[in-house]
């Protein structure tokens, strides 16, 4: 992994970021894959998306006032792929907020990195799995 492998992959994290928070579909879109086997997952049960379908929604999600955040990030690369894991928190326009988990897989794809696949999970102790 190089710095600058890490450094561009990092920005294509906060454009993303910024741009489902602003509800900014034709940005969020410049981050994505648009391979058919890309695969966003979001942290309800019914939210498994492709690219063009997370876009689609985007502006939906940022009307809704709920803002993403990413506490600390790590960014590994190995070739062509490279992934990341953070912990950050969801928080709402009420001052609300939410710890959230986050995975990503990027591509290096048309000159750049591209995420393929995210996934965000809200943790739940395992005695409440069947409490």
């Amino acid at each position: 992994m190089t710095d600058r492998d890490e450094q561009a992959i990092r920005a294509v994290i906060d454009d993303a970021i910024d741009a489902l928070n602003k509800g900014d579909a034709e940005r969020l879109l410049q981050t994505l894959s648009m391979r058919p086997d890309a695969v966003h997952i979001g942290t309800d049960g019914d939210e498994w998306w492709t690219s063009q379908q997370l876009a689609d929604g985007v502006t939906e999600q940022a009307s809704s006032g709920i803002q993403y955040v990413l506490d600390d990030v790590g960014i590994h690369v190995a070739g062509d792929v490279g992934w990341a894991e953070s912990h950050g928190h969801f928080s709402n326009e009420a001052g609300g907020t939410r710890p959230v988990r986050w995975t990503s897989v990027f591509v290096r794809e048309n000159g750049g990195w591209n995420f393929v696949q995210s996934h965000a999970s809200i943790g739940v102790p395992d005695e409440e799995i069947f409490g």
